[in-house]
C-alpha cells in the first residue's frame, strides 16, 4: 500500500513538473485577465449603472472560470496522445491500479491550477485595495471551496477527454461546452439573481457545476448573504467530482483497453 500511494503522487508531482514549465507565462495571462476584469467591471461599468462593488464580484469569480478555461489545453493534449504516441500508456503499467494512476493524472492537474490561481485572491486585494471588502472571508472555507473546484475541473477535464474520438472534434470543448458554463455559470450574475427572473432558470443552474463553484468561492469570501447555503454548494461540488471521476476514468480505460 505504502509503494501504491507513493506512486500514485510521483504521477502527481510528473503533472506538476511539466507544469511548471508554462507557470510564468501562466501568471502574466491571469494578472492580463485580471487587470481588463478591473478596468471594465470597477472603474467602468459603474457609470453604466452598475454597483461599485461588482468589480470585486467579478474578481472572485474569476477562480472558477480560470480553472475551468484549463480544461481546453488539458482535454486537447490528452486527446492528442491518446490518439496519438498514448504515452498515457506507460503510466497505465505503473504497479498501481489503473483508475489510480488515471486519477492522479487528475489530481496533478488540479494541483498545477491550484499553483497560480491561488493568487488570485491576493492579487484582487492588492488591485482593488479597499474595493474589495474581506471582512467576511473565511480562510477555512476558502480553502475548502477553492481546493473542491480544482479536483473537481481536473477530473472535468479527463471526463471530456474521454468523450472526444480524435482532434477533429476538439473545437467543440469551446463551443459546446466550455463557454456555455462559463456564460451560464455565475459569473456575471448570483445564483439568487437568476432564480429571482425565473424559477426554472434558477433550478437547471444548479446542475452547472460552474455556478455552485462561483456560489461556493464567494460565499467564503464575500459572506454567506446572497449566496446558496456554502455546504449545499460544497456538496454538490463533490457530487460532480464523484460523477465526472467515475464516468471519466471508466470511459478512459475502456478506450485504452485496459484493466
Amino acid at each position: 500500500m505504502k509503494n501504491m500511494i507513493y506512486t500514485f503522487w510521483q504521477v502527481v508531482f510528473r503533472e506538476i513538473v511539466g507544469f511548471k514549465k508554462v507557470l510564468i507565462s501562466k501568471i502574466i495571462d491571469l494578472i492580463i485577465m485580471m487587470s481588463t476584469n478591473i478596468i471594465v467591471f470597477t472603474y467602468l461599468m459603474p457609470y453604466f449603472g452598475l454597483k461599485s462593488n461588482y468589480g470585486a464580484f467579478i474578481i472572485i469569480g474569476l477562480i472558477p472560470a480560470v480553472a475551468l478555461f484549463e480544461a481546453i489545453p488539458r482535454t486537447t493534449n490528452l486527446v492528442m496522445d491518446i490518439t496519438g504516441n498514448k504515452k498515457i500508456s506507460y503510466i497505465l503499467t505503473l504497479p498501481i491500479p489503473s483508475f489510480m494512476s488515471l486519477a492522479a493524472i487528475a489530481i496533478g492537474w488540479a494541483a498545477s491550477s491550484f499553483l497560480y490561481t491561488i493568487l488570485i485572491l491576493p492579487l484582487a486585494k492588492i488591485f482593488l485595495f479597499n474595493k474589495i471588502d474581506l471582512n467576511n472571508l473565511s480562510i477555512f472555507k476558502f480553502l475548502v471551496s477553492f481546493s473542491s473546484i480544482q479536483i473537481m475541473l481536473g477530473f472535468f477535464s479527463l471526463f471530456l477527454g474521454s468523450l472526444i474520438k480524435d482532434m477533429r472534434y476538439i473545437s467543440w470543448v469551446w463551443a459546446r461546452i466550455v463557454n456555455p458554463l462559463f456564460m451560464l455559470g455565475g459569473y456575471f450574475y448570483s445564483w439568487h439573481a437568476i432564480y429571482s427572473i425565473s424559477h426554472t432558470a434558477g433550478i437547471m443552474n444548479f446542475f452547472n457545476p460552474i455556478m455552485l463553484s462561483a456560489e461556493a468561492i464567494r460565499a467564503s469570501v464575500l459572506g454567506q448573504s446572497g449566496f446558496l447555503p456554502f455546504w449545499v454548494s460544497i456538496s454538490a461540488i463533490w457530487f460532480f467530482i464523484l460523477i465526472f471521476s467515475f464516468f471519466g476514468i471508466m470511459r478512459i480505460k475502456s478506450r485504452l483497453d485496459c484493466v
